[in-house]
């Protein structure tokens, strides 16, 4: 009975590592959807020879140059290169010059999908830095992937900054461009066109102008509509003053039956 009872537990200990599937035979489970990639399965179940996501990266431009606080706008594109789809953790890195204004987040991509992100950096002190873009599709903690942003930071002032003048509350452009590359980034994924951040600028001041039009003509009806609608009475009261003054004695314009003569003809007829 003991050795019964054994052998049925060791039979349950081994019973995830029989139903588990190998087709390369490279160690590596196949993904399922209770063992992910993310958790430690093969990126590549039909190829022995890989079994870690690959990806194929670029960041535009590749270098930059900066002056002190002023913002870099990188737009970075990432290629899921393997057949299977991978969820994937994006992380920047700014470095001891840099002010890093990118928001970590995770992003599903699909086998040879694209997905662009936008990294947004300010240049804070004098000094040669390098920002990483970080790519997690393991849980193990390592990057499955990072692409380096090489950055100059001069101790020259930006231009841009004493334009906005001495008071103290500043305006930061930095804002309204993070702004705008969030609604570019969002219509690039959403929609089959690649959208840049001076194109989701131009598509939000066509559709404010378009707002302000709409309302202006929805106004103007509402202005035409009230109008038409006093129309009739105020065309009621001019009729009924027209027919009080018409039938009242004190306007007789029919008590004449003939034409009067013309001073003309009165004049000749006495001579």
């Amino acid at each position: 009975m003991r050795k019964t009872a054994f052998s049925l537990v060791i039979l349950l200990a081994l019973a995830p590592t029989v139903i588990a599937e190998d087709s390369d035979g490279d160690g590596f489970d196949d993904p399922s959807d209770e063992f992910t990639i993310w958790d430690g399965a093969d990126a590549y179940p039909n190829n022995p020879d890989i079994h870690e996501p690959v990806f194929s990266t670029g960041c535009d431009p590749p270098v930059a140059k900066l002056d002190l606080r002023e913002p870099a706008t990188f737009t970075c594109t990432i290629r899921n290169e393997g057949p299977i789809a991978v969820n994937i953790f994006v992380e920047v890195e700014g470095g001891p010059y840099l002010s890093n204004q990118f928001l970590p987040n995770s992003y599903a991509i699909d086998s040879l999908e694209v997905i662009t992100i936008k990294v947004n950096l300010i240049g804070d002190s004098e000094g040669y830095a390098m920002a990483k873009v970080q790519i997690f599709a393991r849980a193990n903690g390592s990057a499955s992937d990072m692409i380096e942003l090489p950055i100059e930071v001069t101790n020259e002032e930006w231009s841009g900054l004493n334009s906005q003048g001495d008071s103290s509350s500043t305006l930061d452009i930095s804002f309204f461009s993070t702004i705008l590359d969030e609604i570019a980034s969002w219509l690039s994924g959403n929609t089959p066109w690649e959208f840049s951040n001076m194109n989701a600028g131009l598509l939000v001041l066509l559709m404010g102008f378009a707002l302000v039009t709409i309302i202006r003509r929805k106004r103007a009806r509402s202005t035409w509509r009230r109008n038409m609608q006093h129309r009739p009475i105020e065309d009621g009261r001019s009729e009924a003053r027209f027919d009080a003054i018409r039938k009242g004695s004190k306007f007789q314009y029919a008590d004449e039956n003939t034409i009067p003569e013309s001073p003309v003809f009165i004049i000749r007829r006495n001579q």
